[in-house]
Formats: C-alpha cells, structure tokens, sequence
C-alpha cells in the first residue's frame, strides 16, 4: 500500500485507504474547523440575498422562478442574521447587507400587494374586467440583470465570497 494516499484503519487494525466518500467527508470536516464562522454568515446572508431577488422575478430566468412565499422567508432570514450580525460583529459588519434588506423589503411588500389586488379582482372585489394581474417584479429591478453583491459595482458581477473587496 502506497504511503501518499489517505488511510484509516479498518476492522482488523489494518491501514486501508480512504473511499472518496470518505475523502469528501474528511475535506468538509477540515473546512469546517478552518473556516471562520463569520464568513459563513456573510455568504449566508449574500446567499439569501440572492435567492430573494431571484423569487422575486430579478434573477437572470425573470418570472420564472418568481415565488413570493419563497422570496419571503430568503427576507425574514437575512433580517435576522442582519440583527445578529449587527448585535456581534457591530454596525459597520452588518453595513453592506442593511440597504439590500430594505430594497427587498420594499420590493416585497409592493409584490404583496399587487398579489391581494390581483386576488381582490379575480373575486370580484375592486377593479374592472376579466383577468387578474400577476405580480410583476418591481420597477427598478431587472429581470436577467446581475445579483446584487456586496460593494456593489465594485463587485464585478460576481458572487460574492468572504473576503472580497
């Protein structure tokens, strides 16, 4: 048996090499215990940041991947990782991600009430004709644009990883 390959021992006390699986498994673990926890949370937050616009239509597919109750809860988790990052790390950690929850937010709350609009119209309520509106994406966004980064611009249109300036 090779020393330069991974091994652990097996049932008899003998050296075996490493599945991949277990391989895989062994590299997560390192990354786990390497990785500072702040980072994670960064990239959590730049994550749901992301999936929120995407289910609000603003992703490079547009409408297709809109999903309100989806875009809603990505909003409810980055508010409260802002909190706690805000609450730990201080304001100025928490800075980047505080003006992309309250575009959400506002986005949000505008596709809401185009949805209880549309509902209110297709039940009869308030309004004229036939169909009832889906909701469209917000004015201002734009379907198939960039995600938003952090930094903004600066960003490069990339997804934003820990780290980056």
């Amino acid at each position: 048996m090779s020393t330069d390959e991974p091994t652990a021992p097996d049932g008899d006390g003998e050296e075996r090499e490493l599945t991949q699986e277990e391989m895989v498994a062994a590299e997560m673990l390192r990354r786990l215990m390497t990785t500072p926890v702040q980072d994670v949370v960064f990239q959590t937050m730049a994550t749901f940041t992301d999936m929120a616009a995407i289910r609000m239509g603003l992703g490079p597919r547009g409408e297709e991947d809109f999903d309100l109750p989806q875009a809603g809860l990505a909003i409810e988790s980055l508010r409260a990782l802002l909190a706690v990052t805000n609450a730990i790390m201080g304001e100025e950690a928490a800075k980047p991600f505080a003006e992309p929850l309250a575009q959400l937010q506002m986005a949000f709350a505008e596709l809401v009430e185009q949805a209880k609009a549309a509902r209110g119209d297709a039940d009869g309520g308030e309004g004229e004709g036939g169909g009832a509106p889906t909701p469209r994406p917000p004015a201002g966004g734009q379907a198939g644009g960039d995600l938003w980064t952090p930094g903004g611009a600066e960003g490069g249109g990339k997804i934003w990883t820990p780290g980056d300036k």
